[in-house]
């Protein structure tokens, strides 16, 4: 069965890293289908009071993603290559490959927020009014594959999105948007 598993890798060229193949259906264990896993966040809160959610972003070959939440501790482990992950099989250290500074994550809740939801904070943000972000910003969250504020944005989109985050233009044209 390995050795079925490994040629039909081969024969599609497939990479290894972040795509796993899982049974299609306990009606036919012996078929398989390709998942894609990648890194995510939501701009949403969790219940755990942090102001972003992070998460597993799994897209099947068929039907539609779906996403693990995980804390961010065990986020920062797994995108650092620290810890097993589905999405980083490899465990390479992504934020040295794509030159991402890790503290680049604690400033994703400006994205929303005008000043930081929780506690006694008044730690200033990117965002638009009522934890909202603007129309503009929507506009520009958008080409990062978010639609809806309730979006996860996963792959190479939030990688772009980190690496973005670090050039002081882009921050300016993301606070300007209205």
């Amino acid at each position: 069965m390995k050795k079925l598993i490994v040629a039909l890798m081969v024969m599609m060229g497939l990479q290894a890293q972040a795509q796993v193949l899982i049974p299609k259906g306990q009606d036919n264990p012996d078929a398989y289908h390709l998942a894609r896993y990648s890194f995510c966040i939501s701009l949403m809160p969790t219940a755990g009071l942090d102001a972003v959610s992070y998460g597993i972003h799994c897209l099947p070959y068929q039907g539609k993603g779906t996403v693990r939440f995980v804390n961010y501790e065990t986020f920062l482990r797994q995108f650092g290559g620290g810890e097993e992950s589905k999405a980083n099989p490899d465990r390479i250290d992504l934020f040295e490959a794509h030159g991402i500074n890790q503290f680049t994550l604690k400033d994703l809740w400006k994205l929303r927020y005008a000043t930081y939801p929780f506690g006694n904070s008044k730690a200033l943000g990117w965002g638009g009014e009522n934890g909202v972000p603007s129309e503009g910003q929507m506009q520009i969250l958008s080409q990062y594959g978010m639609q809806f504020l309730s979006d996860v944005i996963y792959g190479d989109n939030l990688i772009r999105l980190l690496k973005d985050m670090q050039d002081s233009q882009w921050v300016g044209e993301y606070m300007s948007a209205k």
